[in-house]
């Protein structure tokens, strides 16, 4: 195989990787065209005629009225200016197709590092939301080689009047050549951009012939407020010449009535009079409404609604724009997907073939450009849902839950956010990773050791009430006042235990005690009292209790865990004291 064949099949014949298409002389004259600017002087029957012009191929006044339109109308230069920042800052990332080969993620890696290398990149998908306006967008490739690696090295946009489309195929883009002619564009020269915000073919597709109407309409209430305001408030004056004045003496009148409206002064002939009639009347609101109706119409045509750029106060709410809001965001997913396309097209696969990786003819293995236009979910209500369902047995994959919030999944020995454990004093803290939380990890330690010590000296006389809670604060910051207050104070079921002494038989002092907890502490408490006098009869000490205690309710939160303690040391010691008044 020649090197003219193996060339050729790698795309490396084409002309655009050694100059430009527009650096050949066809396109000498058409470069040093001036701009029309249609909208001077503009008619509705004029702009009708544009348009029909534009259906059969001439396209240069349309283009030239949506550069005049974006440069004098400043709402529709707003609007479409956040519409197409919009598009700049998203992530996006090169697909492989599934189940791709070592050799197909190798080439995206490839194509990932050139296009993320390339400094006009954003430039480049700014110009492309141009499209959205005029309905195509053309930018030059400039190839540059590194070694074996082609890339394109400049992006340059070209003026869209430069251009037109094949009278046989609406459709297809073409480059204006001298004397009324046009070639092709050149392959792996461009990255052509086709917006479509509405469908049909190019010369439709852009909103130019959306905005146009308005804007038309918009201009005559403008000049018509304007010539309003000159005259508003100004009486009419109106002048009188005698009969047989000569033309140099009636213009001598016009000259002084018309001072009299700027200068306030002014001189007539003797003979002539000037009469003042009413004031000019009149109400600027049927321009401004008008006004009004037109820029609403291009918020609407531009960005879905009206209330991300206007609020009239009246029908405006927040709900309401934030639906509008929702609607501006799906408009530029839209945008990016079409964008996407493009590139895929004109930088991806040119970047692929024009280095000979693999075979991608094959339009299933493809690789494709993709914007990440998914918005991150919230966070707190994610954090609020997940653990019940978690709790209730529902399998939720990680890489899922990373993905909704937009939290990127951490690589191997990359250094993470955790929690910080608070420990008493002396303690301490527990190893990340055998518990579920640090929460529970105290409970199931050192602190609820520390928690019954503080609870056994307040009761014994050795620390006050105030330093207990203290230092129950700063220990357990889960735990709040109330919890606190009731750890400390005599409860119900200490009074409960109190009452046991009364009771005669010593074989029926645990049914007893049992049964006064649960009246005492309430239903609520009937399972848990139950429980606890259960573990107090099989223990030969408090050391046993506290053990077995831990065991049996190391998944109760600290408060409810420490209310336990409390009881089950109450009743430790009063069933101690029965037993030593009874001679046990």
């Amino acid at each position: 195989m020649s090197i003219d064949k193996i060339k050729a099949r790698l795309g490396r014949n084409s002309q655009a990787l050694t100059t430009q298409q527009t650096d050949t002389a066809q396109v000498g004259f058409v470069r040093r065209e001036w701009v029309e600017h249609p909208t001077s002087g503009l008619t509705p029957a004029r702009l009708a005629e544009i348009m029909r012009d534009a259906e059969i191929g001439r396209l240069t006044d349309q283009l030239d009225l949506a550069d005049d339109i974006e440069e004098k109308d400043a709402h529709v230069m707003a609007e479409l200016a956040k519409r197409k920042n919009a598009l700049l800052g998203k992530n996006w990332l090169i697909k492989t197709p599934p189940n791709a080969s070592d050799a197909e993620q190798r080439d995206a890696d490839m194509v990932n590092e050139v296009l993320n290398s390339l400094p006009e990149f954003e430039d480049l998908v700014l110009d492309m939301g141009d499209a959205i306006l005029r309905g195509m967008n053309n930018s030059q490739i400039t190839w540059a080689r590194d070694g074996q690696l082609y890339y394109p090295a400049k992006l340059e946009t070209i003026p869209a009047r430069r251009f037109t489309v094949d009278e046989d195929n609406p459709n297809t883009v073409l480059l204006r050549l001298d004397g009324g002619l046009s070639a092709p564009l050149w392959k792996w020269g461009w990255v052509q951009h086709s917006h479509k915000a509405k469908s049909g073919y190019i010369a439709r597709a852009g909103l130019i012939r959306v905005l146009a109407w308005p804007f038309l309409f918009k201009n005559y209430s403008v000049r018509d407020l304007a010539e309003f305001l000159e005259i508003y408030g100004l009486p009419l004056r109106l002048g009188k010449y005698p009969t047989g004045a000569s033309d140099t003496e009636k213009s001598t009148l016009l000259r002084a009535i018309m001072s009299i409206g700027h200068n306030a002064g002014g001189i007539i002939p003797k003979g002539m009079d000037i009469e003042f009639q009413e004031a000019a009347k009149g109400a600027s609101d049927p321009y401004m409404a008008m006004m009004d109706w037109a820029e609403r119409s291009q918020s609407k045509a531009i960005l879905g609604g009206t209330l991300t750029s206007q609020a009239d106060g009246k029908s405006s709410t927040n709900a309401l724009g934030n639906v509008h809001n929702e609607v501006r965001e799906e408009l530029v997913a839209a945008d990016l997907r079409q964008i996407a396309s493009t590139l895929t097209r004109d930088l991806v696969l040119p970047l692929l073939e024009l280095n000979g990786k693999g075979d991608y003819h094959n339009p299933r293995r493809r690789l494709r450009l993709e914007f990440d236009t998914q918005q991150p979910e919230d966070m707190t209500a994610f954090a609020a849902a997940l653990p019940p369902l978690v709790q209730m047995g529902t399998k939720i994959p990680a890489n899922w839950v990373n993905d909704k919030l937009k939290i990127p999944v951490p690589k191997d020995g990359e250094a993470v956010l955790g929690m910080v454990q608070t420990s008493l004093p002396g303690q301490e803290a527990a190893p990340a990773g055998k518990a579920d939380s640090v929460q529970q990890t105290a409970l199931n330690g050192a602190q609820i050791t520390s928690l019954s010590e503080i609870i056994q000296q307040v009761q014994s006389g050795t620390l006050d009430t105030q330093r207990a809670k203290a230092l129950i604060k700063a220990g357990f910051p889960a735990i709040d006042d109330a919890a606190i207050n009731n750890l400390l104070g005599l409860n119900a079921a200490v009074l409960s235990f109190a009452a046991l002494k009364a009771q005669p038989k010593p074989q029926d002092q645990l049914a007893g005690l049992t049964a006064t907890l649960a009246n005492s502490a309430g239903r609520q408490l009937d399972d848990d009292v139950a429980a606890i006098a259960a573990l107090v009869d099989k223990a030969e000490s408090w050391d046993d209790v506290e053990r077995a205690l831990i065991e049996a309710y190391k998944d109760q939160g600290a408060a409810a865990l420490a209310g336990i303690m409390q009881q089950a040391m109450a009743a430790a010691q009063l069933a101690g004291r029965y037993d030593v008044e009874l001679g046990n």
